[in-house]
């Protein structure tokens, strides 16, 4: 439940001075020319010398070691079909001659000659067009009558060219249909263009198998085209009763503009996606109910699609805006975003950023945020190593360039370590906390990077309980988690020196981590008897509760990173590995616990290992798990992909992009290229 405060918490200013100083207990020893203001808490630290010392660039590829998948092809590349024609007793035509063509006859249009005469079909013939049909003359194909373009051939838009009942055309190569009509069959394995209104007949069938485009406006379907290539209408179409788009999977077929309407059907009868694009066009009259069946993906561009949400105009299995993968090919082009590929996954290690130090301590990474191409990095003192100093620092490196990423500035903290740091609305806010208790730290950001000449703009304000853990600024508020006793889910008010405006949390529960989509929020917290989440929306409303006895751990002191996509969040649960959960009703999807893969009944990991955070992209889950590094796994299924090791143990992973940040405590902070 949600419980408002009436107690205001109370916070500190942190009173700065600034200007240069000798003061240099806060600086490495290393320190040749970067510049520095420092008022005796704070150092701050800018330009070249040794903080440009600070990254080590590699570029080097990781040894990823792999696991045997079954994989499933996802998607088909349309080719065209290589034609080789049967010239046994065909006849050249050549120059503008006419021709009669009787039963049985073949003639032909020689490779790298134009026709610019006739034929006259006083039967069923052939004609094998291998170099160009020109002219202006009509060329009426009859019943049984063939044409067969060949890979190189083409019929040009001058040629009055119609197919009647029963006549064929077999197009290898480069066709313009002209006449208004068709009434026999085509077959199109390269490219063919209706340049005018086009209305296929009743006794028609068209089957498109590589590239097909409709240029003009008014095309009526009174019967089937079959589209297993990639097909356009530039000005929409109308299927009349009894017209049916026949839709083959892997298929895409694109509107670019006019009106759309739709008395008969279009349909996949298949067992995979076709896709259909609509951009700056409308929908007609759409007198099917439903006008689209099977699976078919729908997007729209500038194209409002409301009248197929009602009415039953589309059936339970069309899919609107889900973007389906259509893999590039000769005939078509790639939409959609490609399926993973888990054979093609490799890493680069870009470059290992060196830990800070303060007073001969050196500083473990523990959160990292991207934001403008700036990469922004809190530290903290390791307790194991460090006892119980609190000193911290906040780090700004640009990696705008992949390659080259580099160090702009420093700020360390002789009095406060940092778990987590978030940026929003230009201004960076920093979590953790001191020996008093918890903390925020707050900056403005000028072009992305600290004021180098005002230590005052760094404000410290006191926040409930002994620690905080995370935060994220959405909508004039800032939430953040923090520490145990006193602790829990808070919203904080900006406007009032980052008081409580209210606390979401319940009796006996340790807070752990809060995240956020577009959607929802969702805060973790654990006690003996498992793990719960809160799930809201992201302005807090619609509040739901779920307990997970299954994901009770026996290691509870770890950091308990969650992430969330569209549709999921995943819980980094230290012994227990990690937990998939579904956001719109809390249902438990999946667990992995690393210490329980085997293969060949041989364990792969440590029996000690722990879950200490994760990340995840549009195929992956990335598991930063201490001594057996970073683990993937496929976020569908949740097989394991492979693993790979760098220095130290990793404590920590933020994915941006195709940049991986890395953190394995005092070892550094390793950035790496995703490929």
């Amino acid at each position: 439940m949600t419980k408002k405060l009436s107690v205001v918490i109370g916070f500190s200013l942190l009173v700065a001075t600034t200007g240069c100083s000798s003061e240099d207990n806060l600086l490495p020893e290393n320190n040749e020319t970067s510049n520095s203001i420092t008022n005796g808490d704070i150092t701050l630290r800018y330009g070249g010398g040794d903080l440009a010392k600070s990254i080590e660039l590699k570029n080097s590829a990781v040894d990823f070691i792999r696991f045997d998948q079954n994989g499933q092809k996802n998607s088909v590349s349309h080719k065209t079909v290589t034609y080789t024609p049967n010239l046994s007793g065909a006849i050249a035509a050549v120059g503008n001659n006419w021709y009669n063509i009787n039963n049985g006859e073949t003639y032909y249009i020689p490779e790298g000659t134009t026709f610019t005469g006739g034929f006259n079909f006083n039967s069923a013939g052939k004609i094998i067009v291998l170099g160009e049909l020109g002219g202006s003359n009509w060329i009426n194909v009859p019943n049984g009558g063939k044409v067969e373009v060949g890979n190189n051939g083409k019929i040009s838009s001058s040629v009055n060219f119609h197919l009647n009942s029963g006549g064929m055309l077999n197009n290898y190569g480069f066709v313009t249909y002209t006449t208004g009509s068709v009434d026999g069959i085509i077959n199109n394995y390269n490219n063919l263009n209706f340049n005018n209104s086009e209305s296929l007949n009743g006794s028609s069938t068209v089957n498109n198998y590589c590239r097909m485009v409709f240029n003009a406006q008014n095309n009526y379907l009174n019967a089937n085209l079959n589209n297993e290539g990639y097909l356009t209408f530039e000005k929409g179409f109308h299927i009349n009763g009894s017209g049916i788009l026949n839709l083959k999977p892997q298929s895409f077929t694109e509107v670019t503009g006019g009106s759309v309407s739709v008395d008969g059907k279009v349909s996949n009868a298949g067992n995979s996606f076709a896709r259909m694009d609509f951009s700056n066009m409308s929908f007609g009259n759409l007198n099917a109910s439903p006008a689209f069946t099977g699976l078919i993906d729908m997007n729209f561009v500038n194209t409002s699609y409301s009248v197929l949400q009602n009415n039953n105009k589309i059936n339970n299995q069309v899919t609107l805006n889900s973007n389906t993968y259509i893999a590039a090919g000769e005939c078509t082009p790639q939409k959609g975003i490609a399926p993973c590929s888990d054979s093609q996954l490799q890493f680069t290690v870009v470059a290992n950023v060196v830990s800070p130090s303060i007073n001969n301590t050196t500083l473990s990474a523990t959160g990292v945020t991207v934001n403008n191409g700036f990469a922004y990095v809190s530290y903290h003192t390791n307790d194991a190593l460090s006892g119980s100093n609190t000193q911290g620092a906040i780090r700004i490196l640009n990696v705008t360039d992949y390659s080259a990423p580099s160090l702009v500035s420093e700020a360390l903290f002789n009095n406060i370590e940092f778990n987590n740091v978030d940026v929003a609305n230009n201004k960076l806010y920093a979590v953790g906390g001191d020996k008093n208790g918890s903390r925020l730290v707050t900056a403005p950001l000028y072009n992305n990077v600290f004021n180098t000449q005002d230590l005052s703009s760094f404000v410290n304000y006191k926040l409930p309980s002994s620690t905080a853990k995370n935060s994220y600024f959405y909508n004039n508020y800032l939430y953040a988690s923090t520490g145990t006793t006193g602790g829990g889910f808070f919203k904080l008010d900006p406007n009032n020196g980052y008081s409580v405006a209210e606390q979401f949390n319940f009796a006996g529960e340790r807070a752990k981590y809060v995240a956020h989509n577009n959607t929802y929020q969702v805060f973790l917290a654990t006690q003996a008897n498992g793990a719960s989440l809160r799930i809201a929306n992201n302005d807090g409303s619609n509040v739901k509760v779920y307990n997970y006895a299954t994901l009770a751990q026996s290691v509870t002191d770890g950091k308990n990173v969650i992430v969330l996509d569209d549709e999921y969040v995943y819980l980094a649960l230290s012994d227990k590995g990690v937990a998939k959960i579904r956001l719109n009703d809390g249902q438990l999807m999946s667990t992995f616990v690393p210490r329980n893969f085997k293969v060949n009944n041989q364990n792969v990991f440590s029996q000690t290992g722990l879950t200490n955070a994760v990340a995840v992209s549009n195929c992956y889950l990335y598991l930063a798990n201490g001594t057996d590094g970073v683990i993937v796994l496929n976020k569908t299924n949740f097989k394991v992909v492979g693993y790979y090791k760098l220095n130290g143990s990793a404590n920590y992973i933020y994915i941006n992009n195709n940049l991986a940040f890395v953190a394995t405590g005092q070892s550094g902070l390793n950035i790496l290229k995703i490929n």
